[in-house]
C-alpha cells in the first residue's frame, strides 16, 4: 500500500511521467535520461526514495553494492512490474589488483550479492564503480586485475543477467587497459560531471566519444555546491525560463547530450529535478554555462589521464 508521503509524491507528479526520454547505448538498450540515485541513503531512506521518484515519473534508479541499501531498493522495486523500471547497480573495483585472479572470483561474488540482495533475476545495468584504489588508478601494476574483472562482467552480460554492461571513475588509462583484452565494450562511463568543468574536462569525454562510450553525469550540482544552487550564473538564466538554479544546472548535462543523475529525499525536488524537457536553454546560455569554470571537478577521484 502507498504511504501517505508517496499520495502526496502522486499529487506533485503531473504530467512527468508522460516524458520518459532515453539516450540509445552502443548495444542497443535504451536508458532513461535522467535517473534517480541512492547515494548516502541508508536502506529505509532508499526505499522511500525510490517509491517517492517512480510515483514521480523516474523510471530509472540507481544503487551499487558500496551504498549498502540494495535490499531497501529492492523492496521498493518488488512493488513494480520487472519492466517498468531501468536498474543500475556496481560492484566495487578490485581489492587486491596485484593477485589478478582474485579479482575476477571477488566479482563474481559482488554481482551474485548485488542481484540477491535486489530480489531481481538481472539488472539493466552493471557497472565497475571505480578503479583499484591501493594501488591507485589503472597503471601497469594493477591492468590485469582490472582485465580479470571485466572479464567476469562481461560473462554475467553473456549469461543475460544484465542488459548493458559499463564502468564509473574510468580514465583513458583505465580504458587502454581494458581494450587489450576485452570482447564487448563498456556501454556507460558514469563520472562526476557538472557546470565548471566545461565541455571535455580531461580530454575524457571525446575520448569515449570514439569508443561509443555513453558518459553519465553524477554529483551534476558539484555534491551541492553553492555556486550552481545559489550562483548568480545558474539563478539568472533560471528567471529567464522560469526554472530554478538547479534546473538549469542539470538541463545542462542533458541538454549536452549526456544522462544524468539526481537524488532528493523531498518528492518537490525530485519532480523538479525530473522536469527538464519543457524548455530548451538558448545558445548564448548553454556557452555561458559551457564556459563557467567554478566550481571545479574533475570526471574520477583516482586518475586524471
Amino acid at each position: 500500500p502507498l504511504t501517505t508521503r508517496s499520495m502526496l509524491a502522486l499529487l506533485f507528479a503531473g504530467l512527468v511521467g508522460a516524458v520518459d526520454p532515453t539516450i540509445t547505448l552502443n548495444n542497443g538498450v535504451k536508458m532513461p535520461l535522467v535517473g534517480a540515485g541512492t547515494w548516502q541513503y541508508n536502506s529505509t531512506t532508499a526505499y522511500q526514495s525510490v517509491i517517492d521518484a517512480i510515483s514521480l515519473g523516474y523510471t530509472h534508479i540507481d544503487t551499487a553494492n558500496d551504498y549498502k541499501n540494495q535490499d531497501g531498493v529492492g523492496k521498493a522495486l518488488a512493488q513494480y512490474n520487472r519492466t517498468d523500471f531501468f536498474l543500475t547497480t556496481k560492484i566495487p573495483g578490485c581489492s587486491s589488483p596485484l593477485f589478478a585472479k582474485s579479482c575476477y572470483t571477488e566479482a563474481k561474488t559482488k554481482m551474485d550479492e548485488d542481484l540477491k540482495l535486489l530480489g531481481v533475476d538481472y539488472v539493466d545495468l552493471m557497472l565497475v564503480h571505480f578503479p583499484p584504489i591501493i594501488p591507485p588508478g589503472c597503471g601497469p601494476e594493477n591492468c590485469k586485475g582490472i582485465q580479470e574483472q571485466w572479464k567476469a562482467v562481461e560473462e554475467l552480460y553473456k549469461a543475460n543477467k544484465t542488459r548493458a554492461i559499463g564502468v564509473s571513475n574510468y580514465c583513458q588509462s583505465c580504458f587502454e587497459c581494458l581494450k587489450e583484452t576485452l570482447t564487448v565494450m563498456p556501454a556507460v562511463n558514469q563520472v562526476e560531471y557538472h557546470v565548471g568543468m566545461g565541455t571535455d574536462p580531461i580530454g575524457l569525454f571525446s575520448y569515449c566519444k570514439e569508443l561509443g562510450v555513453v558518459m553519465q553525469a553524477y554529483s551534476p550540482l558539484g555534491n551541492g555546491s553553492p555556486e550552481l544552487i545559489h550562483g548568480e550564473l545558474t539563478t539568472s538564466i533560471g528567471e529567464k525560463y522560469n526554472k530554478s538554479s538547479v534546473q538549469v544546472a542539470l538541463k545542462w548535462v542533458v541538454q549536452g547530450g549526456y544522462p544524468v543523475l539526481t537524488k532528493s529525499t523531498n518528492p518537490k525536488y525530485l519532480k523538479d529535478d525530473i522536469t527538464l524537457f519543457d524548455f530548451t536553454l538558448s545558445d548564448d546560455d548553454m556557452k555561458a554555462l559551457n564556459d563557467a569554470t567554478k566550481p571545479s571537478g574533475k570526471p574520477s577521484f583516482l586518475c586524471s589521464s
